[in-house]
């Protein structure tokens, strides 16, 4: 038996023998389904060269999703395998809010470093700086904020000068409406030049300087020694403010040749002076924040989400090519993931919210094993985020003793392995607005369908998750059965998981219409 920490025989774990492959872990930012899943258009007109290489050599989780439509939740899941406790993004909570991790709860890096793995981070941390000190050590300069600190990074501003780049203004700025529908409101970015006004170059760009340090990083861990390595890096896009730099003028004059304004955002247009009725009020609080009722702002919006993606792709193959100059990519574990997904003008939505759309919810998980073993192989089962630590930990024969609430994503490779034992649960919190909510999935006769309760509304959602118009079917009678019985599933954990069982008791009166009736203590005055 071996622990985390030593001297207090805190977190113990058990470390079997054999050999434990390089890991290498790249995390995007807020990233929309037609980026990633077939068919779109999006994906059809992108060229992302790097990571459709990628993706061919590795294991697809085509049904992959977030706990939380948040970034800081999300990371958390992802890195302690466990349910966050943590519901909003520091900059927007309550005082007394959990806006980090606590102290004694340890993060997958930490076990792989007792484990004698070298490890390195560049990019966003947001769930608390302490842990990624703790983990990556006192060098490691993880940031804590949605955005990346492009107006504050000294080492950024130095990277620019270094290349004789000055500074960089916005010269096509794309801005929404403030809710009366004239006054310039939130700002999402847009394409940029040097502060002279000369072009700005890609190498510039954020995402390129985060893979220029990652390359520092990798150089020095293995000057270190023998041991493996784990790195993380996180692009942060194509999460906006977009910066998209000079050089790409003819790109975007393809990509707006060949991707039409969305379904769902021209459909919300015309519908806009007849709102549909039974959608949850949410939706229209946040179509009123990002007020991009304008088509042609809604238009610069896709193109430069595009773009950025691009972008990224270009600073991934760098890395990339680079492990395989030494020889590095093929016998290392290669994962790449986001931490939740974006609506992309779907509703006259974009970014995320705190709400229960399958938009935000889906996420790119790839997973290449060493040798390129199972290369190509696609997985159906819906998996999650709380499934990556147990992966990465499994395959450098590490075993907790904490319970994690995820399961091994390579067990999904076994056609006999069970189904889980539950659905995960996703779940939102505060952000622009609060909308205390949960999700699960489930998969019957009529289609694979994801459910949402909104505690603090009277109308939920069911969608097909197969039906690309994201038709909120709750009230369809054809399928019912589905609604019914994804709500009594949603009540056994509920009665089962303390963590969950503040939702028990308003749930059970919101929706005893499908519940079983329940007798005794309704108030929990006695323990159970």
């Amino acid at each position: 038996m071996r622990f985390l920490d030593e001297k207090r025989g805190l977190h113990p774990f058990q470390l079997q023998t054999g050999s434990r492959p390089h890991i290498f872990v790249f995390t995007v930012d807020m990233i929309p389904p037609e980026f990633h899943r077939d068919p779109s258009p999006c994906r059809q007109a992108m060229k992302l060269s790097a990571w459709e290489s990628l993706r061919a050599d590795a294991v697809d989780y085509r049904n992959a999703f977030s706990v939380s439509p948040l970034c800081g939740p999300s990371r958390a899941s992802l890195f302690t395998g466990r349910y966050p406790y943590i519901f909003v993004n520091e900059e927007r909570a309550h005082d007394g809010t959990e806006v980090g991790l606590r102290p004694d709860d340890p993060i997958y890096p930490e076990y792989l470093k007792a484990a004698g793995y070298r490890l390195g981070h560049v990019g966003k941390s947001h769930i608390g700086t302490d842990a990624f000190i703790r983990a990556f050590g006192e060098s490691c300069s993880p940031w804590n904020r949605w955005a990346p600190p492009v107006h504050d990074d000294p080492e950024y501003h130095a990277y620019l000068a270094a290349r004789g780049i000055r500074g960089f203004r916005f010269r096509r700025e794309i801005r929404g409406l403030k809710p009366d529908g004239v006054t310039p409101g939130n700002s999402y970015g847009g394409w940029i030049e040097q502060a002279d006004g000369s072009p700005f170059p890609m190498a510039g760009t954020y995402p390129h300087y985060l893979v220029d340090r990652a390359l520092g990083v990798l150089d020095s861990l293995r000057q270190q020694g023998e041991a493996p390595l784990y790195l993380h890096i996180d692009l942060f896009a194509p999460h906006q403010p977009f910066f998209i730099p000079a050089g790409l003028d003819e790109r975007e004059h393809q990509l707006r040749a060949a991707v039409p304004l969305p379904e769902g955002y021209t459909h919300w247009q015309a519908q806009r002076e007849h709102p549909q009725t039974g959608e949850p009020r949410i939706y229209g609080t946040y179509e009123r924040n990002w007020g991009l009722v304008s088509p042609a702002t809604a238009r610069e919006y896709q193109l430069a989400n595009l773009l950025q993606m691009e972008v990224i792709d270009a600073a991934l193959a760098r890395f990339l090519d680079r492990l395989k100059e030494l020889g590095l990519y093929d016998n290392s574990l290669i994962l790449l993931t986001a931490d939740h997904g974006e609506m992309n003008l779907e509703r006259g939505l974009v970014d995320k919210g705190v709400y229960g759309h399958p938009k935000v919810a889906r996420i790119p998980l790839f997973l290449k094993l060493p040798g390129n073993a199972k290369a190509g192989t696609t997985v159906e089962d819906d998996v999650c985020l709380l499934d990556v630590s147990p992966a990465l930990l499994g395959v450098a024969g590490i075993e907790p003793i904490a319970r994690h609430d995820g399961v091994d994503l390579l067990s999904f490779l076994d056609e006999d392995s069970p189904d889980r034992e539950t659905p995960f649960v996703f779940e939102s919190g505060w952000h622009v607005a609060p909308n205390p909510a949960v999700a699960i999935h489930g998969r019957f006769p009529a289609g694979h369908f994801r459910y949402v309760y909104n505690s603090a509304d009277r109308q939920d959602e069911l969608y097909d998750l197969a039906d690309p118009t994201y038709r909120n079917r709750i009230e369809d009678a054809s399928v019912a059965p589905v609604r019914i019985a994804l709500r009594r599933q949603l009540q056994t954990i509920f009665e089962r998981d303390p963590r969950w069982r503040c939702y028990r008791q308003v749930f059970e009166l919101d929706r005893a219409q499908d519940l079983p009736a329940k007798t005794g203590d309704n108030q929990m005055f006695i323990p159970e």
